[in-house]
């Protein structure tokens, strides 16, 4: 008995202690030719999907450069989504910019477009139920085929009506494949299309996120005094998010509630595996471009604060790899993959 009481004090006083910091070993380039930004690992730890400059084009790469390409249209680089399965999520713009469609390519390389093309579309998100995408005051939800599974309104219903009519145009100029208007109208006279939206996190036209639970009840998920907006809420594995501020400050915030962690100046936040700690990168600009940027790592409650890199590149998009023992990141275009130590 003795001996189980100190062997339970000594596991008590080791998970007590402070997690030691992490550091980056020697970055090495990954040899694919090109100039890239925001490579996000695939789920399986295999290779990276890569945007092109401008956000244009989407590619894949092995870590030996073997490179192919998911999408050269205009924008398909921003935002983008791997499915659980290793499917990637992506919208792609008309030429004349007239409207987006989400896309998916699966890891055989087939394509399927799984929305209309439509005025307003943001980045699509992968749960338990498929697909998801908000246009308008809709939340759609379709599988990796692109058919529906279900539409949530975030107004109770309104809009629903202009929705249908932006559907059925894109039937009729022949747009869409694997959604149908049938589809919509059905769901049109459904008690699940009058509901408010399910459980959880949107972003609303006036920069505000908010957090709502299953029964349609909704809550701001972040109210900072003086900061006006935000954008890019960043999930991690436990649950909390990362935020980003419109004053270009960086935010944890809990949606069961609590006071946002307020992690100073940062961008593009990668969350380690556990959830427990962020790599951000901290950036200088004069207005037009970005004139230096270092990556930075921290606990989720903003204690731990340190620098990674300092270098005379510009480390920029870190994203930390599904087991948690890379990171890659960018630098002036070029594909780094350094290792957690």
């Amino acid at each position: 008995m003795k001996q189980l009481m100190l062997l339970l004090i000594l596991i008590l006083l080791l998970t007590s202690l402070p997690a030691a910091a992490v550091q980056l070993g020697e970055p090495t380039p990954v040899p694919v030719q090109g100039a890239y930004m925001s490579p996000i690992w695939r789920p399986d730890g295999q290779g990276l999907a890569l945007a092109g400059p401008g956000y244009r084009g989407l590619y894949f790469t092995d870590l030996a450069g073997n490179a192919s390409v998911i999408s050269d249209a205009s924008k398909a680089g921003w935002k983008f989504a791997w499915g659980p399965d290793g499917e990637l999520a992506y919208r792609v713009q008309q030429e004349d910019g007239s409207g987006m469609a989400l896309m998916v390519t699966g890891k055989d390389g087939s394509v399927k477009q799984v929305s209309p093309f439509l005025n307003e579309i943001y980045p699509a998100t992968w749960d338990k139920d498929g697909l998801t995408y908000r246009s308008g005051d809709e939340l759609i939800t379709v599988d990796k085929d692109g058919n529906i599974k279900k539409v949530r309104s975030l107004s109770q219903g309104r809009g629903l009506l202009s929705k249908i009519a932006s559907v059925s145009a894109s039937l009729t100029l022949g747009h869409i494949t694997g959604t149908t208007f049938a589809a919509f109208g059905s769901l049109l006279s459904s008690e699940e299309a009058r509901q408010k939206a399910g459980k959880g996190v949107f972003v609303d036209p006036d920069n505000q996120i908010w957090v709502v639970d299953e029964k349609g009840n909704k809550k701001k998920l972040i109210d900072v005094a003086e900061e006006h907006g935000y954008f890019n809420p960043i999930e991690s594995p436990d649950g909390k998010y990362a935020v980003s501020g419109l004053s270009g400050n960086l935010y944890v915030a809990d949606p069961n509630g609590g006071e946002p962690v307020d992690l100073g100046v940062g961008s593009n936040p990668t969350w380690s595996p556990d959830g427990r700690y962020l790599i951000f990168q901290r950036s200088t600009d004069d207005g037009h471009n970005i004139t230096s940027s270092d990556l930075w790592y921290c606990n989720a409650d903003g204690t731990g604060m340190t620098q990674l890199t300092d270098t005379a590149g510009n480390e920029t998009s870190p994203s930390w790899s599904p087991d948690g023992s890379s990171v890659a990141y960018v630098i002036d275009g070029v594909v780094y993959v350094a290792p957690v130590e």
